[in-house]
């Protein structure tokens, strides 16, 4: 075959390429940022405690955020912690997934949540406790 032959698949593969690489961008820069503060309740559904909670969100990168949690167990006991969630799926509405050591009186918690630009929701669970954070960016 000769060069001239193979130019036109050769053009058509490029013009492919770059509409999927143009199409990877959009939906990236169109993806939602959690940056920021929110604020809502944790509850578990074990034992019906229930708080108040504060979050910051900060991304660390394009498949990970670190957020601070805040809040109040038994309205006197505060609590934070820091945790690492991975994004399992990004676009309107993220998804994300992880887990956390809490320590030995705490347990390891574990954490899949969705959020989109107003709302954050997740599940979580441990050995002893399973429930829910709903924050609202604020």
């Amino acid at each position: 075959m000769s060069q001239h032959g193979s130019r036109p698949r050769t053009g058509r593969r490029l013009a492919a390429s770059l509409a999927v690489l143009i199409a990877l961008g959009a939906a990236t820069a169109s993806a939602t940022d959690l940056s920021g503060t929110w604020t809502g309740e944790w509850r578990s559904c074990v034992t019906g405690h229930h708080g108040p909670l504060r979050a910051k969100f900060c991304r660390v990168d394009a498949c990970h955020y670190q957020v601070t949690f805040c809040g109040r167990f038994a309205k006197l006991v505060p609590f934070r912690y820091a945790v690492t969630l991975r994004i399992v799926q990004d676009g309107d509405t993220v998804v994300l997934a992880g887990s956390q050591k809490l320590g030995r009186l705490m347990g390891d918690y574990h954490y899949r949540a969705t959020a989109n630009g107003c709302v954050f929701h997740s599940n979580y669970c441990s050995k002893k406790d399973h429930g829910y954070f709903h924050l609202e960016r604020r």
